[in-house]
């Protein structure tokens, strides 16, 4: 037998008043936002992420032509001496 509280019908009610509730809170926290934009900004703004171009400027290098025979030096030299030359970098 079925716990009442497990019947499909009533989570199925449950997870419906759930829906709403977050609908309700979303449309709440939508309002307040576009308040906040109105009186700081004078107007509604989209965001929009901006590029990431410090990341890739600071990992170029890493991969251009004049490095290729450093990594695969330090690729294939022990481990051991891997990790001695990062603490002496650091």
């Amino acid at each position: 037998m079925v716990s009442p509280a497990f019947d499909p019908v009533v989570v199925q009610k449950k997870i419906d008043a759930l829906v709403e509730r977050d609908a309700e809170f979303a449309k709440m926290a939508r309002a307040r936002e576009e308040q906040r934009q109105i009186v700081r900004f004078g107007e509604i703004r989209e965001y929009s992420f901006p590029p990431n171009t410090s990341q890739v400027h600071v990992t170029n290098w890493v991969h251009s032509s004049w490095m290729r025979p450093a990594r695969f030096i330090y690729r294939n030299i022990p481990r051991p001496l891997r990790r001695l030359i990062k603490k002496m970098a650091l």
